[in-house]
This record gives C-alpha cells, sequence and structure tokens, in this order.
C-alpha cells in the first residue's frame, strides 16, 4: 500500500499544477485602420438614408455586429427625419454646419454644431439632422447599423419600395 501512497503523493503536485486555470488564448486583435481624408473615395450612403448623401467606412463594418466608424458627406439643405438607434451613437462634425433636434417631438431641444463639435444619441433617443451649408460628419457606434423612423412614411426604403412598383 505504501507504494501507491508514494506514487500518489509525488503524482499530486503534477495534478494540482494542471488543474490550476490557465490564461486564455490572446483573443485575435482587430487590424487597425488609417485614412487619410484626402484619399476617401465617397459611395452612396446606405439606402436607410434620404438620397443624396455620400458614406465611406473608414473602419469595422455598420452591418455586423461590432464597432464600426463612418463619415456621412451631406449637402446643402440635407436633412435625416426623426428616427431612433437600438445603439449609442456618437456623431462628431468634420466639416460644415449641423442642427440636431434631439429627444421626442414634443420634448425635443434643438442646438447647431461646427467643425470640432461632439455628441452623444444614447440609443432609442429620438433625433432629427439637418445641415443648412452641406456637413461631413463621423458617425461611431456598434453595428448592425439599424435606423428606424418615427414616421414610417419618411423612410427611404419603403419610398423606393412604392417608386418600384
Amino acid at each position: 500500500m505504501k507504494p501507491f501512497l508514494l506514487l500518489g503523493l509525488c503524482l499530486l503536485p503534477g495534478a494540482l499544477l494542471a488543474a490550476e486555470p490557465q490564461p486564455a488564448p490572446a483573443a485575435k486583435t482587430s487590424s487597425h485602420a488609417m485614412v487619410h481624408a484626402a484619399t476617401i473615395q465617397w459611395g452612396d450612403a446606405p439606402p436607410s438614408l434620404p438620397p443624396g448623401a455620400q458614406a465611406f467606412v473608414l473602419a469595422g463594418d455598420p452591418g455586423k455586429p461590432g464597432p464600426f466608424a463612418i463619415r456621412l458627406k451631406a449637402p446643402p439643405g440635407y436633412r435625416v427625419p426623426r428616427h431612433w438607434h437600438p445603439t449609442d451613437e456618437q456623431v462628431t462634425v468634420v466639416e460644415g454646419d449641423v442642427t440636431l433636434s434631439m429627444g421626442e417631438t414634443t420634448d425635443a431641444h434643438e442646438a447647431d454644431f461646427v467643425p470640432g463639435d461632439y455628441v452623444m444619441l444614447p440609443a432609442h433617443m429620438q433625433h432629427e439632422a439637418s445641415t443648412k451649408n452641406g456637413a461631413v460628419v463621423q458617425i461611431n457606434s456598434t453595428g448592425p447599423f439599424e435606423i428606424n423612423y418615427i414616421n414610417p412614411a419618411d423612410d427611404p426604403r419603403k419610398q423606393a419600395a412604392a417608386q418600384t412598383k
């Protein structure tokens, strides 16, 4: 019996070491992004936004789960009707002027923003955006990107579908 006890005692430290929690393998880090403003090649904005704007994805994929950053270029007089998103939206004005009406229509407050200004719109906060002279804004959020218009008739996707019928 003693040899089995001795063998067990000899193996115990190894078993205890093997049972210690091991560090998890390092998570794959996402790649970095570097974008020079002069190299941006604007494309059409997503169909969920009114026609006329252009967009460029800086990082991430707005259509998939996870963080993303996009730039949106709006022409003079552009307006995105009152809507909300299921995730927080961070907006930084890069160029031009932006007016945001934030909150439900009955309690909405409006503010004007210029280059360098920043706004954090919490998830589900109703808001609308417009520009008098045109603007470029950077939007940081978490995907998948969704936009829910308060008035369904304002949704450009529904307007486009109605025009194709």
